[in-house]
């Protein structure tokens, strides 16, 4: 038996959504294709506040970028960001991009916007500890390697 279709959440549903958890965000509308909100975000009581961005197109996922700090620290002797697909704009990875995570069926802001916070928390421990603990797959790094490469 065929799985039932999920419905698709409007753009419109999504931005009322969004205003009603966070008011002072901003929403600007890009030509009926989709939107933009940016609002600003902590990871716990006690984090620092992050102004994030939300890119959304109608059958795109939504991209999700760190606008404030314009660069993020690094842990103490790292070089790059962890869990990002982009160093320079700061795009945050959230779910896996095959869509087994997120569709257009989801609320942005019961789905995408807890998932960012979550991240930001991970990424204040990152700072502290050096080590990512958020879960994910790194394609390069040596412990995905391993599961993935046979033994020679």
């Amino acid at each position: 038996m065929a799985k039932p279709k999920k419905s698709k959440i409007s753009i419109s549903n999504q931005i009322r959504v969004l205003q009603n958890y966070f008011p002072d965000s901003q929403i600007l509308l890009n030509k009926n294709k989709g939107f933009t909100w940016i609002g600003e975000l902590k990871s716990s009581p006690l984090g620092d506040t992050y102004k994030i961005k939300v890119v959304f197109e109608k059958n795109v996922s939504p991209a999700i970028y760190v606008v404030d700090p314009a660069k993020l620290k690094l842990a103490e002797g790292k070089t790059k960001l962890e869990h990002v697909y982009s160093q320079e704009n700061q795009k945050l990875c959230l779910f896996y991009p095959d869509g087994s995570q997120w569709d257009d069926s989801k609320i942005i802001a019961s789905t995408i916007i807890p998932w960012t916070i979550e991240w930001l928390y991970h990424y204040e421990i990152w700072l502290i500890t050096g080590e990512w603990l958020g879960g994910g797959k790194h394609p390069n790094s040596a412990k995905y390697l391993n599961k993935t490469q046979p033994n020679n």
